[in-house]
């Protein structure tokens, strides 16, 4: 994945959601700053994650490579979405570790927030506030539960998600697949995550 990708990954579990997340991060031990923003599990329960997935959490949060945050210190603070602030925060983020002589930030993010606070005209602007190319030394994944869009009523929201992001990794029971977004078809997420979306 080279510098500048936002992607956006779909998924149908926690489990597969995690294998990807959790490769994500692994590929930038001591090569990039770590960066996990939280809102479908706990702090906690990431850092167990990375854990037993085999990343030493406690030596890089101790050496500021490695930062796990709930949704609320990130995202929605203090119930407001601040598009321009939040990616100024990554940006200075990655602009800090660049100067440490690291590649920049390494970043991955869980959006449930957003469909729970019913705050999506908000996500979409912040989504394409950051590009489809990061303005800054970094590498994102933005991960979206399909199940839990469908159930909330936001599935329309996926089509313009999509389309603000350079990469879509799709992982469901049918396998995994990457695609440009504009290049994605409804077929494909009914073969990728076993489902009948539509728009």
């Amino acid at each position: 994945m080279p510098n500048g990708t936002h992607a956006v990954l779909v998924y149908d579990s926690l489990e597969n959601k995690r294998q990807v997340l959790f490769r994500h991060l692994r590929m930038g031990v001591n090569r990039e700053g770590l960066v996990y923003a939280c809102s479908e599990e706990t702090p906690q329960e990431i850092r167990r994650g990375l854990e037993n997935s085999g990343v030493d959490v406690g030596n890089l949060e101790a050496k500021g490579t490695l930062m796990v945050k709930n949704y609320d210190e990130v995202y929605i603070v203090n119930g407001l979405v601040d598009s321009p602030r939040i990616v100024d925060g990554f940006s200075k983020l990655a602009w800090g570790f660049a100067r440490k002589g690291m590649e920049g930030v390494r970043a991955a993010g869980e959006m449930s927030c957003f469909l729970r606070e019913q705050k999506i005209s908000e996500l979409i602007q912040y989504e394409r506030a950051l590009h489809r190319k990061l303005s800054f030394p970094g590498k994102g994944i933005c991960a979206y539960n399909l199940v839990e869009m469908e159930t909330s009523g936001n599935l329309d929201a996926l089509w313009p998600i999509l389309k603000a992001h350079s990469l879509a990794i799709m992982t469901g029971p049918n396998g995994s697949f990457a695609l440009e977004p504009e290049k994605i078809q409804e077929s494909d997420l009914k073969e990728a995550l076993g489902t009948t979306p539509s728009r």
